[in-house]
């Protein structure tokens, strides 16, 4: 495991926290949840009961069409043309979360495939800005929408054989169709539990094109990344 792939903070549910969350589902608002309760909680606890989660900035979606663009992953499942959603709370918020001078995300939530185990979730964010001196990541996030989403539609990525990180199961999702959302977790920058770095666009580009498998292509050149705390 790498030194720069981070996990969940420890947060242990309490009844109290159950019925809270149960209650927002219950209506379809957030608006119910206690402030204490963070809303990355209550994201990862929707996951747990089968909903999918769509992060965006764009706060308003009626409906959720597939993006026709190339994505040029490795893997051939992350290049589908379709709506794609996750079954984790945090990577959702990371999509919710950029503002409009993010002119690239290199992220990560997958679980590492160690000694016949699945390992616990594990993430990566960093952003990269779109012009202009950035000296703080949370310069570059913004107020955000989480959509939850049923799984009807969705096809589930497979495990896969990643080449600098090895059997690796992303937690991925694609409609080929249309998806229209249940409800909708508004969020904002404090909400985000993780610590987010900032990188360079030209740079990554060009380490990503030399060597695809290479995420995150740190180790070139290892400070050229400065980590942020939100």
């Amino acid at each position: 495991m790498q030194p720069w792939m981070l996990r969940a903070p420890a947060y242990d549910l309490s009844p109290a926290d159950e019925e809270a969350c149960q209650a927002a589902l219950g209506v379809k608002t957030a608006a119910l949840l206690p402030e204490a309760l963070p809303r990355w909680v209550f994201l990862r606890w929707l996951a747990e009961q089968g909903f999918l989660l769509h992060g965006s900035p764009v706060n308003d979606l009626k409906e959720l069409h597939p993006a026709d663009k190339a994505y040029r992953q490795p893997d051939e499942f992350s290049n589908t043309i379709g709506v794609y959603a996750a079954s984790d709370g945090i990577w959702a918020m990371m999509y919710a979360l950029r503002n409009p001078q993010t002119t690239q995300m290199s992220d990560m939530c997958l679980r590492l495939r160690e000694e016949g185990q699945w390992s616990e979730m594990l993430y990566f964010m960093s952003l990269a800005p779109r012009q202009g001196q950035v000296n703080r990541a949370e310069e570059l996030l913004t107020r955000g929408s989480v959509y939850v989403l049923s799984r009807e539609g969705f096809q589930s990525s497979p495990p896969y054989h990643h080449s600098g990180l090895g059997e690796v199961q992303e937690s991925h999702w694609v409609s080929p169709s249309p998806v229209r959302p249940l409800f909708t977790v508004p969020v904002q920058p404090a909400d985000f539990p993780l610590p987010v770095r900032l990188h360079d666009r030209a740079t990554v580009d060009a380490r990503c094109r030399a060597d695809p498998w290479g995420f995150p292509w740190l180790t070139a050149h290892p400070g050229w990344m400065r980590k942020n705390d939100l």
